[in-house]
């Protein structure tokens, strides 16, 4: 049985064609983010598992942008599963408490994320059944290639119906939830009446609906597919429910942007490697009692001069606020190599601190950010050099920090 405290979910703030779509600047990992920080505030977790078929990185390292940006030790035990919806339950329950289970979709069918953190008093999520089976009616190959099968008949007769006829489930079970199909084609073994359902396949689903069926006091089966894989679980709602964060802005139609022709900025790795602590961890330079230097935090990180004329190169870091204000703003109209165009750039004063911060600014189309409009600071991709995802922070005007969130 698995404990649930917090659940945080977070969609895009863009749309095309009526459907969800991320922006430019996004990826698993950004998403994952912030649904991480919506369902640990805190910053408590003491485990990290990241859900997703879509890892930006096959080869490399997805979890120390992961933690950075959710503002975990580095020593915090990232593992990274390949996998849907019903991986994602299967996580959620063998957890332990402190366990942050994130799940991230950036597909063609399904973009967002959400996260669970398990550990203290509320909802349950008790194992009953799993079945893994084979039937790739869709996938997608080394080469990055999607094929699609397309046969919804033998889906629904063998991936779904079959799969759940060897659950083993006895009598008609009450479903709270399910994600990876409509409630309708479950059949005549289960009782739907009541479920609350996200057909579209997506890890992150499956935390969505839990929730929904959390906050509208629905307890009873949890189940999860993925084409012929199928996990299910009981919800029990429990004296006390957990904290529910929705970073879920309104959508609004996705700009048109382009990218010039060109070679943009390569990257250096031994330069990324040197400020990474400082840059994804948000966090700043302080000089403490050094001679002719003053305790104000400094960002980027960099050597000073003392009173005696040397440099100064010993200091501790120190987070940076998550919020702040635009002191003056700037739009780029004009396209360049690497970079979608036009975007608005914003000097932005951190609340409760001296520093101003240069920032691309996100989550807005470019032109509408205004001088002394108030936001939040966020992880995003800022670029992508010669096929290296490079991360930083943008800042996303009028967006509020999750409820309980630290500055």
């Amino acid at each position: 049985m698995t404990e649930i405290v917090g659940i945080g979910t977070y969609l895009p703030p863009w749309s095309k064609g009526g459907r969800r779509v991320k922006g430019p600047d996004e990826d698993a990992v950004t998403m994952a983010v912030a649904a991480g920080r919506a369902a640990d505030p805190t910053g408590s977790a003491k485990r990290v598992v990241m859900v997703s078929r879509d890892f930006p990185l096959l080869e490399g390292d997805n979890g120390a942008v992961l933690l950075a940006g959710l503002s975990l030790p580095a020593d915090v035990p990232v593992t990274e599963v390949l996998g849907g919806a019903p991986a994602v339950l299967d996580q959620i329950i063998a957890g332990v408490d402190g366990m942050l289970v994130v799940a991230a979709d950036d597909s063609d069918t399904a973009v967002g994320a959400a996260a669970v953190l398990i550990g203290g008093s509320g909802a349950t999520l008790t194992a009953v059944a799993r079945q893994t089976r084979s039937l790739p009616m869709q996938l997608r190959t080394g080469d990055g290639r999607r094929h699609t099968y397309t046969d919804p008949r033998l889906q629904r007769e063998v991936g779904v119906k079959s799969t759940l006829a060897r659950l083993g489930v006895t009598g008609t079970p009450a479903v709270a939830a399910v994600a990876g199909v409509k409630a309708a084609q479950l059949g005549h073994r289960f009782d739907v009446s009541a479920a609350v359902e996200e057909p579209a396949t997506s890890a992150a689903a499956v935390i969505r609906v839990i929730a929904e069926a959390i906050d509208n006091d629905k307890a009873g089966m949890v189940l999860a597919v993925e084409q012929s894989s199928v996990t299910a679980a009981e919800l029990c709602l429990g004296a006390r429910p957990p904290r529910i964060t929705r970073d879920e802005a309104p959508a609004r139609e996705l700009p048109v942007f382009r990218i010039a022709e060109g070679t943009g900025i390569p990257i250096s790795l031994p330069a990324y490697a040197r400020a990474f602590e400082s840059k994804l961890r948000w966090q700043a330079a302080v000089f403490d009692q050094q001679p002719g230097i003053d305790g104000s935090p400094v960002f980027p990180p960099r050597v000073r001069v003392d009173s005696a004329g040397g440099l100064a190169t010993d200091y501790r870091l120190e987070a940076l606020p998550r919020t702040g204000t635009v002191y003056t703003q700037a739009t780029v109209q004009f396209p360049v190599p690497d970079l979608p165009s036009p975007y608005s750039l914003a000097v932005v004063q951190l609340d409760d601190s001296p520093v101003r911060v240069l920032l691309k600014v996100t989550g807005v189309p470019a032109g509408e950010v205004s001088i002394g409009e108030s936001g939040s600071v966020v992880l995003r991709r800022i670029a992508t050099r010669a096929g290296i995802p490079d991360y930083g922070y943008a800042f996303w005007p009028g967006k509020q920090l999750p409820q309980g969130a630290s500055a």
